[in-house]
């Protein structure tokens, strides 16, 4: 299966090695089934790490807001909801810098 170029599933982050780095697995939008919300995010391949700048722009949705349009928050808020909900499985859209961390974090609504 294709992988999108762009967007990830975030599971949790790790500060190890002194750098922050999101935990996350690469996937592409399945097929939806009628009577659904929509189309599944669908992951391939393992958990891997993407570095995170700590100053990265990040916008979020519902569940970690509660609104449907993206609302900006800080990285250490975003961190702190991974914490509190490991796993989730959200998927963002990304942007990498010149340093190759993420400087750009977008969530993606799914109803």
């Amino acid at each position: 299966m294709p992988i999108s170029p762009d967007e990830i599933a975030v599971y949790r982050y790790t500060p190890e090695g002194g750098s922050l780095s999101l935990i996350i697995r690469h996937g592409n939008w399945g097929c939806g089934t009628p009577d659904s919300d929509g189309a599944p995010f669908e992951t391939v391949g393992k958990e891997t790490y993407l570095p995170m700048d700590q100053a990265a722009y990040v916008t979020v949705t519902d569940p970690i807001v509660s609104s449907i349009e993206n609302q900006p928050i800080g990285v250490q808020e975003f961190l702190d909801w991974l914490e509190a909900h490991p796993d989730s499985g959200l998927v963002f859209r990304y942007h990498l810098g010149a340093d190759g961390a993420i400087d750009r974090l977008e969530q993606v609504f799914t109803p």
